[in-house]
Parts: C-alpha cells; sequence; structure tokens
C-alpha cells in the first residue's frame, strides 16, 4: 500500500483508535475504575485550539474523561510522559485498492492514522458498494473511504482513447459516477495527467462534478500539470468546482518544473482568490522532495492513446521511437533539469 500523501512522522504517542475520542463524560469519585488511564499528556484534539495538558480516562473502550485524574483507580495505567496523545489522523490521500490483503494496515497505524481515503489520482474501483461492502467479510484496523476516479470511469465507458465522448458516452460516465455516490463515495478524483484522463476537456469533468455535487461530495484532482503550466492546472481546477459547486481539494501541490521554483506565493496566491470569493479549496502535500508516479507518465500523451499496448506497438517503429526521445528531451530541458542525452 502506497500513497503520496506521507504523514506525520513526528507524532511520538497517539489514540489509534478514533472511535474512542469524543465528549468527555463526567464521573464521579464512587465510579468503578477505569479500565485504561493515560497521564501527564500534551493532548491535540483536532479542534485547532492549542495543545493542553491532562488525564485521560477509558472504560469500556470509549474516552469518558479527560481532565487532573492521576490519581483516579484504574486497571492499567500509561504514563504518556509529555508526548502528544491525539485523534486518528486521515490521511487524504492514498491508493490503497488492495487493502483488504492487508487489513491491518500496520505502517498506517502505526503513524496514528485511522482514517483512510483512497481512489484518488483517477483510479478507482467502479463498484463502489462490492468494495465497501467488503469491510464486511474482511473487517479494516482502519476506517476506509473512497472516490469514484474519473479515469476508471471513462476507461469502462469509452477505452483509452484520445477523443470526446460520445453523448452515449457521457450519460454512461454520469450513471456510473451517479450510481458510485449513492454507493458510498466521497467524490470524483482525476488524474489529468495520466491516460485516459489526460484526454478529458474540462467541460467533461464539470459534467460529472455536477452530479457528485448534488451528492454533496468533493472534487479532488491530480491536476493537468504541476510544471510548466501549473497557473493554468490551478485555475482549471478552480474553474470545476466553482462551475459544479463543489469543494476542491488539489492533490500533491508542488511545483515540479525546476524553472518555475520559487513561484510559489502565485500558486498559493491563486488558492487563496478563490477561498475568499467563496470557493472550498483545500491542498495536500508530501513532505519530502521527490515524486512517485510511473515511467509511462513521461511519455507522450499521443503516443499513449488506446493503452500502453498500443504505445509498444507504435514504439516498433524506428522514427516513432526517435520523435518521443525527442519529445522527451524538450520536455526535460523545458523543465530546467539536466539533459540526459
Amino acid at each position: 500500500m502506497s500513497g503520496h500523501c506521507k504523514h506525520f512522522g513526528f507524532l511520538a504517542f497517539a489514540i489509534l483508535i478514533a472511535s474512542l475520542w469524543g465528549p468527555a463524560a463526567k464521573t464521579s469519585s464512587n465510579a468503578e475504575p477505569y479500565d485504561l488511564l493515560i497521564t501527564n499528556a500534551r493532548i491535540v484534539d483536532g479542534s485547532g485550539n492549542p495543545w493542553f495538558r491532562a488525564d485521560i480516562g477509558i472504560k469500556d473502550g470509549r474516552i469518558v474523561n479527560i481532565g487532573r485524574l492521576s490519581s483516579a483507580p484504574a486497571t492499567k495505567t500509561v504514563d504518556a510522559a509529555n508526548q502528544i496523545v491525539a485523534p486518528g489522523f486521515i490521511d487524504v490521500h492514498t491508493h490503497v485498492e488492495s487493502i483488504f490483503s492487508l487489513p491491518a494496515a500496520e505502517n498506517f497505524v502505526r503513524m496514528g492514522v485511522t482514517t483512510l481515503v483512497t481512489g484518488n489520482c483517477g483510479g478507482s474501483t467502479t463498484d463502489v458498494a462490492q468494495f465497501l461492502g467488503r469491510i464486511k467479510e474482511k473487517p479494516l484496523a482502519v476506517n476506509l473511504a473512497t472516490l469514484i476516479a474519473h479515469g476508471s470511469v471513462r476507461r469502462q465507458a469509452m477505452g483509452s482513447d484520445d477523443r470526446a465522448p460520445t453523448p452515449e458516452e457521457m450519460k454512461q460516465m454520469e450513471l456510473l459516477v451517479e450510481q458510485g455516490m449513492k454507493d458510498g463515495a466521497v467524490g470524483l478524483s482525476t488524474g489529468l495527467i495520466y491516460v485516459p484522463g489526460i484526454y478529458a476537456k474540462t467541460d467533461e469533468i464539470i459534467k460529472l462534478a455536477r452530479v457528485v455535487s448534488r451528492h454533496g461530495g468533493i472534487y479532488a484532482t491530480h491536476m493537468r500539470s504541476e510544471g510548466e503550466f501549473i497557473a493554468d492546472a490551478i485555475r482549471e481546477s478552480i474553474q470545476i468546482g466553482e462551475q459544479a459547486n463543489l469543494p476542491v481539494e488539489i492533490s500533491h501541490f508542488k511545483i515540479s518544473t525546476k524553472k518555475m521554483w520559487g513561484q510559489t506565493p502565485m500558486t498559493i496566491g491563486l488558492v487563496r482568490s478563490a477561498r475568499e470569493r467563496g470557493l472550498a479549496v483545500t491542498v495536500d502535500q508530501y513532505a519530502y522532495t521527490a515524486s512517485s508516479t510511473s515511467l509511462d507518465s513521461r511519455l507522450p500523451s499521443w503516443l499513449r492513446a488506446g493503452g500502453l499496448a498500443e504505445a509498444k506497438k507504435r514504439l516498433a517503429d524506428q522514427a516513432i521511437r526517435e520523435r518521443v526521445r525527442k519529445e522527451m528531451k524538450e520536455g526535460l530541458k523545458r523543465s530546467g533539469f539536466k539533459d540526459y542525452g
């Protein structure tokens, strides 16, 4: 299981069961002992307030009290030793469609993550009911939500063709998204550098986003450019949110083109401007100076039309291979990175 968005490595101590966290209940001095008492904690409760120092009393799997409890009886006491206690984190950007093969999700739980959102970057299940229904057969150690992905929906409706959908194909995509939302998806994702999302025009995405909006969902996007044309890509993301009337989440918000480094005030400014106009726009970002994606995303979009099998056939032609090589080198030069020949 992997995802672009990494987690909060600074976390020293966390309550990992998110369902424990809730309003504190009052207890009397004659109450039964707590099952678990966590003392000397610095609590970050997720409300946006500063941390505060307190103890936490847990009974029957629930937090029942938060306060000065160090002298209270308890079956087990854990000294947090001034470390942080917090509700479970939500990782909004993962790719864990295979999570049912690793239901303990230990890599996430060890980092304090208790809720995952999958289906990002335009790739997801298209049968949301079946996917989420597997939790009944194989319970997970974490909470799980999924987006319904434009790329997967488009591929099911019209393959990997580089063209606009017919009216019938557009209707089929709308119905797939509608059903996905009814079955529990939390929004629409796009991956606009990947096949087949790269071939979609803005109006196609707006139509699908409007379906999602009717169900109270969000629009999460791996936008069309994170480099040379990043400003246009951010504007497109905002346009989709404004015209479809739904919140926008821009994934792994960064600038990947070296010659554009230093332009973050501009990119953040576009987001702030949209927020000032009333659109709910948020971003996520991983905390390391690298990217992770498939190498075929470096190939020209025209070569990938119809899928990788078709691309391989085209690459059998020497002239096409030379054209691809030239275009990839030119792309690296425009990005400001060294030409490796």
